[in-house]
């Protein structure tokens, strides 16, 4: 038996309807459940022979593939009787759909024109009146509201970030050389012997041996004195550079949810009512007929 949820299935997925001999009768089109327990009983089907669609029952269909295979062949359906597409089959034109499907009995001949499935049982007596009304059934039907359709799109956008940089800056600084230690400024430069060891201190004049070697030293720069001398020196910074990489970010996954809500429905029925009226016997005063409800 197929169920409602694998006839949604075969629905979206755009299925057809396939004959007991399998031929392709026309796409699946509407499914129509049972108002009581909700089990998938009809489908229709466009074959194109007419402007409506037909009505196939589902008892002894089957699935094969993405179709669905009725018990019923191709002329069956064809000559089903055209019914009303407003969502609902009356009790009136399910029993002549079942019985033209050969799945209620046929008329019988000898009661009148009247099959079983119709047949009631009345008095015995010839002043009895059937009343009718019509009840209001609701159902539901599936059928397609949209396609959802997943498309990825390229937005660009400027994005800012701020990025720390170094550089190199050059600055002088000046020292007088006669802050400097050790330094031979003629002035001394704490160089003593044991003779100079209250405090004073010794001219290169006055110096040994060694004070020859600084004098060297301070000749030499004396000498490179107001010759133009230039020094290089290379500075450097950094400077940001901008890349792009492509990365993951997330996952989307795509799920279809139920809702269920309740929707009120109303229309309008009819029904009969039965009224008795009486009258006085004839020769009497004529008197208004009183009525009873019944």
């Amino acid at each position: 038996m197929i169920t409602q949820e694998q006839m949604k299935e075969l629905i979206s997925a755009g299925g057809n309807v396939l004959s007991t001999d399998g031929q392709v009768l026309g796409p699946l089109g509407r499914l129509y459940v049972d108002d009581a327990t909700g089990r998938p009983t009809w489908v229709t089907v466009d074959t194109g022979a007419s402007a409506a669609e037909s009505f196939v029952p589902l008892d002894g269909a089957t699935t094969s593939g993405g179709d669905v295979q009725v018990a019923y062949p191709r002329e069956s359906v064809l000559a089903s009787p055209g019914m009303s597409q407003d969502g609902h089959l009356s009790q009136a034109e399910e029993k002549h759909l079942l019985r033209h499907y050969g799945l209620l009995p046929g008329v019988d001949e000898a009661s009148g024109g009247r099959s079983d499935e119709h047949a009631t049982s009345r008095l015995e007596s010839d002043h009895v009146m059937i009343r009718s009304e019509e009840q209001l059934r609701a159902g539901t039907e599936i059928r397609e509201t949209e396609r959802v359709r997943l498309v990825k799109r390229i937005v660009t956008e400027e994005v800012t970030i701020t990025v720390p940089v170094r550089r190199e800056e050059l600055s002088i600084e000046r020292v007088p050389l006669d802050d400097v230690p050790g330094h031979r400024n003629g002035n001394g430069n704490g160089h003593t012997n044991g003779a100079a060891s209250g405090g004073g201190s010794y001219t290169y004049m006055e110096r040994d041996e060694d004070t020859a070697v600084d004098r060297n030293d301070l000749y030499a720069a004396v000498g490179s004195a107001f010759s133009g001398d230039e020094v290089t020196i290379v500075l450097y910074e950094e400077r940001p550079v901008v890349q792009t990489e492509i990365v993951a970010v997330e996952r989307i996954h795509v799920l279809k949810e139920i809702i269920t809500h309740e929707e009120t429905l109303s229309g309008e029925v009819r029904k009969e009512v039965i009224e008795a009226e009486s009258f006085d016997a004839p020769g009497r005063a004529t008197a208004a007929p009183r009525r009873t409800g019944g």
